[in-house]
C-alpha cells in the first residue's frame, strides 16, 4: 500500500499549491473538495484493505480445508513408528507383543510368503513372541515361533525384473506402467510429467543425501533392495489402494518399504501453484526418509527423536519449480516451512521463544508447525553446529529395531536425550542463534508470489490466487466480466489500487 499512498498524498499537494491563488471564497471551495477526496480516498484505502484480508482470509480458509497443505504432514510415522504400542496389536500389517528384544545377527529362516510359497527371510528383530522378518520382496513381516524354521540357506534379494512381477501382480496395480533406474523402480499410472518430476527429484536427490551422511562418519552403503516409488493419478486410487488420513499426499511405509504419493487433489482447483510445491517438496520428503533407511543411516522400525528424523527429511525437502520441477539441493530454504514460521512470529508478535526449542526437541508427536521449527533447527545446526548434529546422527544411526520404545521391556528413550547431549546451550541461546539464521535466509513467500487473478465482475473488483474462485466469480457475474494474470501479489495489488483509485 506504500506506493499507493505515495501517489495520493502527490495529489493532494499539488490541489493545495493551486488553492494558494484562489479567492477566500474560492479557496473555501477548494478546502471542501479536498476534504471530500480525502473521505472518499480514505473510504477506498478502507475498501481495499477489507478486501485484501478478505482475499487472504479465502486462501488462509483454502488451505486450512486441505491438511497437506502448506507440507502440513499428518501425525508422525509411518516412517518414524509404523506399528502400535498397545499390546497386541496389528499395525501395517505386523502383529507386535511387547516383550524382550533379540536383535538379528543375520540368522536365516524359512517360512511361508503371502502366496503360500516357501522362501528364505532374514531376521530383522524379535520382540517378546513376535519374530519379524525380511522377505525377499523388501518387506518386514511378522511371525510366531511356530512359523519359522532356521536354515543355512541364503537369503536373496528380488532382482528389478521379479520385484517388479510381484508388484503388479496385484489387482490393484495391474494397469500400472513401469520405469526403471538404477536404484529405483517407479509403478504409476500417473501423468509422464509428475513422473518424471518424481524421479527427477529422486535421482537427484540420492547422491546428494548419501554423500552428506557419508561426512557425518556413519557407515552408509548402497541399498540392498531396489527402491520402490509407486505413484496413483488420483487422490481416490491413492486412498482405495491403503486408507489414509485425509491430507496426506504421499509417504514413506518402512514396512514394505515403498513411498506411495499421488499426483491430482482437490487442492489443485483452489491453489494449483501451492498444490504443485507441496507435492514436490512432499515427494522429497518421503524421498529423503526412505534413501535414510536404505544406505544404513536409519535402521528399520528403529525410533528416532521426531526433530531429528522430520527436521533431516525436510531438510531435504526444497524443490522448486521455476524453470521445471527439479530439487533445490542441499541448505535451500524450504520457503513452505518459512511461511509457516514468519506467520507464527506474526500472529505471537513475537520469534522464536525458548518454549519452542524445548517443545520441539522433546515431542513425541509433531503438528505442521513443529515441523517447520524441526527443519529450522537442523537447517541451522547444519550451518552453525554441523560438529553436533553429526554427533546427533551417529548417536541414533547406531539404535537397533524397537530399541528404548515402550514396547521393549526395559527403560524408554527420552526423545531430547540426544540433544541434550550434544547441544550445550540453552534453549534462549539457540532460539536467539536460530532467529538470526532464519533472518538471514534468502526467502520468498510463496503465497504472495504465486499468479493471483483480478476480476472486474460488474461494478465489483475482487482479487483471488483461487482459480476455483475465479470460475465461481465468472458463473455468478451478470454484465462485464475481466480477469487479469499478475505473478505475484504486489503486482495485483498495485494494479487494484489503480484501478479504484
Amino acid at each position: 500500500m506504500r506506493l499507493v499512498f505515495c501517489f495520493l498524498i502527490l495529489g493532494v499537494a499539488a490541489d493545495l499549491s493551486l488553492g494558494v491563488r484562489c479567492s477566500q471564497a474560492q479557496f473555501g471551495g477548494v478546502l471542501e473538495g479536498l476534504n471530500d477526496r480525502l473521505r472518499e480516498t480514505e473510504q477506498r484505502i478502507k475498501e481495499m484493505r477489507e478486501r485484501g484480508a478478505a482475499d487472504r482470509e479465502e486462501m488462509e480458509q483454502t488451505l486450512r480445508g486441505f491438511p497437506g497443505a502448506l507440507g502440513q504432514n499428518p501425525e508422525p510415522a509411518p516412517a518414524n513408528q509404523p506399528w502400535n504400542e498397545d499390546p497386541q496389536a496389528a499395525t501395517a500389517g505386523l502383529r507386535i507383543t511387547p516383550g524382550p528384544l533379540m536383535q538379528s545377527q543375520g540368522e536365516r529362516w524359512r517360512v511361508r510368503d503371502d502366496e503360500g510359497g516357501s522362501v528364505v527371510a532374514r531376521h530383522h528383530v524379535t520382540i517378546g513372541s513376535s519374530r519379524i522378518a525380511l522377505m525377499p520382496d523388501g518387506t518386514l513381516k511378522s511371525f510366531t515361533d511356530g512359523d519359522v524354521s532356521p536354515t543355512t540357506d541364503a537369503f536373496e534379494p528380488l532382482d528389478m525384473d521379479r520385484l517388479q512381477a510381484k508388484l503388479l501382480a496385484d489387482p490393484k496395480l495391474a494397469d500400472f506402467q513401469a520405469i526403471r533406474s538404477r536404484r529405483f523402480l517407479y509403478l504409476h499410472n500417473a501423468s509422464e510429467l509428475f513422473v518424471k518430476s518424481a524421479r527427477t527429484i529422486m535421482e537427484s536427490m540420492y547422491p546428494a543425501v548419501r554423500k552428506y551422511f557419508s561426512r557425518s562418519a556413519v557407515d552408509v552403503h548402497e541399498p540392498e533392495l531396489p527402491l520402490v516409488v509407486i505413484a496413483f493419478a488420483t487422490e481416490q486410487e491413492f486412498q482405495d489402494y491403503r486408507r489414509m488420513p485425509r491430507g496426506v499426499v504421499a509417504y514413506y511405509d518402512a514396512i514394505t518399504n515403498a513411498v506411495y504419493l499421488y499426483e491430482q487433489s482437490e487442492m489443485s482447483k483452489h491453489a494449483p501453484e501451492i498444490a504443485v510445491k507441496n507435492a514436490i517438496s512432499t515427494i522429497a520428503h518421503e524421498g529423503a526418509h526412505q534413501i535414510l533407511h536404505n544406505i544404513g543411516v536409519q535402521q528399520r522400525l528403529s525410533r528416532w527423536p521426531l526433530w531429528l528424523s522430520e527436521g533431516l527429511a525436510e531438510f531435504y525437502a526444497p524443490t522448486s519449480v521455476g524453470r521445471g520441477i527439479r530439487w533445490s539441493g542441499l541448505g535451500a530454504t524450504n520457503e513452505l516451512r518459512m511461511f509457516e514460521i514468519e506467520n507464527d512470529w506474526t500472529e505471537n508478535r513475537t520469534t522464536t521463544r525458548p518454549a519452542t526449542i524445548d517443545r520441539i526437541v522433546t515431542a513425541d508427536s509433531l503438528d505442521s508447525l513443529d515441523y517447520a521449527y524441526s527443519w529450522s533447527l537442523i537447517h541451522m545446526m547444519s550451518k552453525r553446529h554441523q560438529n553436533e548434529l553429526f554427533a546427533c546422527i551417529r548417536d541414533c544411526s547406531g539404535l537397533k529395531p524397537f530399541e528404548g520404545t515402550a514396547l521393549a521391556q526395559g527403560s524408554e528413550t527420552d526423545p531430547e536425550a540426544v540433544y541434550r547431549r550434544h547441544i550445550t546451550q540453552s534453549d534462549a541461546e539457540i532460539a536467539e542463534e536460530l532467529t538470526k539464521h532464519l533472518k538471514s535466509l534468502n526467502y520468498v513467500n510463496p503465497i504472495a508470489n504465486q499468479t493471483h487473478y483480478l476480476i472486474v465482475a460488474g461494478s465489483r473488483v475482487y482479487l483471488t490466487s483461487s482459480p476455483e474462485r475465479v470460475r465461481e466469480i465468472r458463473s455468478t457475474a451478470f454484465g462485464r466480466f475481466q480477469v487479469k494474470e499478475f505473478p505475484n501479489r504486489a503486482l495485483a495489488e498495485q494494479a487494484m489500487a489503480e484501478m479504484t483509485r
